[in-house]
């Protein structure tokens, strides 16, 4: 199978050979045996005060090591932290400082970044169903195998992704992943394709390996769904709708996400024009309260007045599934048809 072309990747904290560690203690807190454990784990007295350490790319473990000692030291809060990469002793100024929660926050977190250089993420798709229980399309998720094979979920990714300040990596990296695992199965219909608008300035730039990607496998863009979150503010509106404006000049469908009031409704479906409207598992999971499907029905009514189509996520139970088909809702999404699950043939 052809692949599209990727990147590599310039990923803070882990792009170099080495790295150095300097510690900022202050000064009255360190203690002689203090100084004498950091020596131990490699670290020697700069001339400017610092305890600085060389250490390979994976500079992650010798952290481990130093943070343990200042955590038992209680000199977390008294201590600030640089990384920095000179191949010669950092200088003063080298180097931003941080907390050292702030660096115990990164180390946490550079499993994603290695991850994603070892080419262990990967895409799940969940089934979108429509009449007759066929299946209208998927959704893609992101996933990512840890080293001893287990699998961690969307939420962990997204988290770890905020943390390494690298959202819009794994976001654009899974563009084309996206693409590229679903034209290799043998799954027809729409795919629907998590974006997250904030990150998208230059949409001709952020959709570049999209686009490539489409074109290389031969996917009709109108066949790819761009799905963005719905916004807040009359800033954020006016930047998803000059977004959405350009994809869908592009030929590729839009879908707005997690609808879960009228007033949601009311000023985003008219104003963005989607493809296809999702109201939240969070307004499903109401469905006993007649206000809730009250809700629901607006919803459904603001939706088709547009000629669009309201998908249901998060359906569950065979009752929420029957509700949801009464209440006029064309198409739905959730456990009750499947998990999201990795295509059995990649």
């Amino acid at each position: 199978m052809a692949k599209a072309q990727q990147k590599s990747f310039n990923l803070p904290y882990l792009q170099h050979d080495s790295y150095w560690l300097s510690l900022f203690p202050a000064p009255e807190k360190i203690t002689p045996h203090i100084s004498e454990e950091l020596k131990n784990i490699g670290y020697k007295k700069g001339f400017d005060g610092r305890l600085l350490a060389q250490t390979p790319q994976k500079w992650s473990e010798l952290w481990a090591r130093t943070y343990d000692i200042l955590q038992k030291a209680k000199l977390t809060e008294a201590t600030e932290v640089s990384i920095t990469t000179d191949s010669d002793l950092p200088t003063l100024e080298n180097g931003e400082r941080k907390k050292v929660i702030a660096i115990q926050t990164i180390a946490e977190n550079l499993w994603l970044g290695e991850a994603l250089c070892d080419d262990r993420i990967m895409c799940y798709f969940q089934p979108i169903i429509g009449e007759k229980n066929k299946i209208f399309g998927f959704e893609s998720f992101v996933r990512a195998r840890d080293l001893d094979g287990s699998i961690i979920g969307g939420g962990k990714i997204i988290k770890a992704s905020k943390a390494l300040n690298i959202e819009h990596m794994i976001d654009r990296h899974l563009q084309v992943l996206t693409v590229q695992t679903y034209a290799g199965s043998n799954f027809s219909g729409f795919l629907f394709v998590n974006f997250i608008p904030g990150f998208i300035h230059r949409p001709a730039v952020y959709l570049e390996g999209l686009s490539e990607a489409a074109k290389i496998f031969g996917i009709i863009p109108k066949h790819l769904v761009l799905e963005f979150t719905r916004c807040e503010t009359a800033r954020d509106m006016k930047h998803l709708k000059s977004v959405c404006d350009y994809a869908r000049q592009q030929g590729y469908s839009i879908a707005l996400d997690d609808i879960t009031t009228v007033d949601n409704a009311k000023k985003l479906v008219s104003e963005i024009r989607p493809d296809f409207v999702k109201i939240d598992s969070q307004a499903i999971g109401g469905l006993h309260d007649a206000s809730t499907r009250t809700v629901i029905t607006k919803i459904v009514d603001i939706v088709h007045a547009i000629g669009s189509i309201i998908i249901a996520e998060g359906v569950e139970t065979e009752d929420s599934y029957a509700a949801l088909k009464a209440l006029g809702v064309d198409l739905f999404q959730g456990y009750y048809f499947s998990a999201p699950a990795p295509i059995a043939n990649s």
